[in-house]
């Protein structure tokens, strides 16, 4: 597979230029990068049937009560509302199990085909399932990591809300105006930078990956690194602006993807097509976040680290 990716073009690129990057990278290696994801997205498809069926009789339930408001489907929502947990609750379990401890696995191959593509270089499917091998207890482990980071920073987060709180409270008892004005202030100011906060994070998580995976780091350096490069210098400023660009592109692939799902269960009553056209839109989403963090990741080492004068230099020594 030989890509026509711009290996010998990189420089920092603006925003647009990412996005348009990432949709070139995506269009002209989607059938790699898509046959790289389906070995982990048809299984987790069928899991995800037999785990949604519950939640899908429960929805074409309410659709019915909604559309006769009485009788026998209001008498099946009381039904499906009183059952006890069946069989799906265990492919629930399964599921989260495949998304923590296998699913790094084939986004490891997909991170290392989307960085050769791009790089200009060829990485059949077994190609970048070996590098997936021998780059996933690593990823495994810095799924956990970052989980850990983020459950403590969570707790963080509650007990200054709960201060801050307690502040505009106490206010409140002296001045009701004052305590309203500066409530709502910080309110809207802690809302936002809680926004940015786990933005930037998310990203740095995909960084982590790409750094475990494309430059053979073990996790604690991928963890650090992954921090490093987004939270502090240019990184910042440039996570904060591609990943507004990746969360509206994110929110947009998710709301159709749910409104199509929620349509076939609902109204078509097939939990088959429902799953089926979720598991499209996964496989499309896939292939397209991979391209595009993979952009993002290469401009960032572009504009830190002089990535690309390290390419040109090592291509002077070793000739045509």
């Amino acid at each position: 597979m030989k890509s026509t990716g711009p290996g010998s073009t990189l420089r920092p690129l603006g925003v647009g230029e990412v996005l348009d990057r990432a949709v070139n990278l995506c269009v002209k290696n989607f059938v790699p990068l898509t046959l790289i994801f389906l070995v982990y997205g048809v299984p987790l498809a069928i899991v995800q049937f037999y785990a949604s069926k519950d939640s899908a009789a429960l929805l074409q339930a309410i659709v019915a009560a909604l559309q006769s408001g009485k009788g026998a489907a209001s008498s099946d929502l009381t039904k499906q509302l009183n059952a006890p947990p069946g069989a799906s609750s265990i492919f629930a379990v399964l599921l989260i199990f495949l998304a923590l401890f296998i699913g790094p696995l084939p986004a490891a191959a997909m991170i290392a085909a989307a960085a050769a593509f791009y790089l200009g270089r060829s990485m059949t499917f077994g190609e970048a399932y070996r590098v997936a091998l021998s780059r996933w207890g690593h990823l495994v482990v810095l799924n956990i990591m970052y989980g850990l980071a983020g459950g403590f920073l969570y707790l963080v987060v509650v007990v200054i809300a709960l201060l801050l709180t307690l502040a505009v409270v106490f206010l409140y008892a002296i001045s009701h105006v004052a305590a309203i004005v500066i409530g709502i202030i910080v309110g809207a100011l802690s809302f936002l930078f809680v926004i940015a906060f786990f933005l930037v994070g998310a990203l740095a998580f995909q960084v982590s990956y790409f750094g475990c995976v494309v430059e053979g780091q073990n996790l604690s350096v991928a963890f650090t690194r992954g921090i490093r490069r987004v939270f502090f210098g240019v990184g910042l400023q440039r996570a904060l602006l591609v990943g507004l660009a990746y969360v509206a592109i994110l929110l947009g692939i998710e709301f159709v993807g749910s409104v199509g799902a929620v349509v076939l269960i609902g109204f078509v009553h097939s939990n088959v097509a429902g799953v089926a056209y979720e598991t499209v839109v996964r496989v499309i989403t896939a292939a397209f976040t991979t391209a595009f963090i993979a952009i993002f990741y290469f401009d960032l080492r572009v504009r830190e680290e002089g990535f690309d004068l390290q390419l040109a230099a090592q291509a002077a020594r070793t000739g045509p």
